[in-house]
């Protein structure tokens, strides 16, 4: 008698828990289908793009804009003999995704910045992200230093390194990378705002 009231227990604990779990993946999925993604906003190379109260990773950067002026991909050799510099690092990118912007306060509240290493590259089924070291080696004026803040009505011109690694590619996207849509991501939230490349 005992095995038998033992074994109902346990089958009403079981039956309890697969309810449970259905349940909580119903709810899941229907929050998930009331959920829209943010619209995008596309720019070109050359054109301001203002932040306003859109977000990227962590903070707003109200009162700044960024500009892309210039962006190529160099081999990993090509990037340090471009900025004279000795190779001093153990992982190092096959290729360097050389991007160049130009930051701007229009008018941001004191105490606002922005994180640099909150930018990254995006294309088809691919993210790339800021390689910190190769940052002060393109901006040693930087000191190490990757949040910034600038004044009023004042601006900077900053080369943002991101890696491009041959194993994250297929073998005809890498032979091919120029051809690649890739864009500079601005913010993502509630606006996303991406820069061609």
């Amino acid at each position: 008698m005992k095995g038998t009231k033992k074994g109902g227990v346990i089958t009403v604990i079981l039956a309890l828990s697969i309810f449970l779990a259905f349940v909580c993946t119903e709810r899941i999925r229907y929050v998930n289908r009331q959920l829209q993604d943010a619209p995008v906003q596309k720019f070109q190379t050359g054109e301001t793009v203002a932040f306003e109260k859109d977000i990227l990773i962590n903070d707003t950067m109200e009162g700044y804009s960024v500009r892309v002026d210039r962006a190529e991909i160099l081999d990993y050799k090509a990037f340090l003999k471009k900025y004279d510099v000795e190779d001093e690092y153990t992982y190092v990118p096959d290729k360097v995704y050389d991007v160049e912007v130009t930051l701007k306060n229009m008018d941001a509240d004191e105490g606002t910045g922005i994180n640099l290493i909150e930018f990254y590259v995006q294309g088809p089924a691919i993210v790339c992200g800021l390689n910190t070291d190769l940052l002060g080696v393109a901006n040693p004026q930087l000191d190490g230093v990757y949040a910034i803040a600038l004044r009023d009505n004042t601006e900077l011109v900053v080369h943002l390194p991101f890696d491009l690694n041959e194993a994250y590619f297929k073998e005809r996207t890498w032979d091919h990378l120029e051809d690649l849509d890739m864009n500079l991501v601005a913010t993502l939230y509630p606006v996303k705002k991406v820069i061609a490349l």
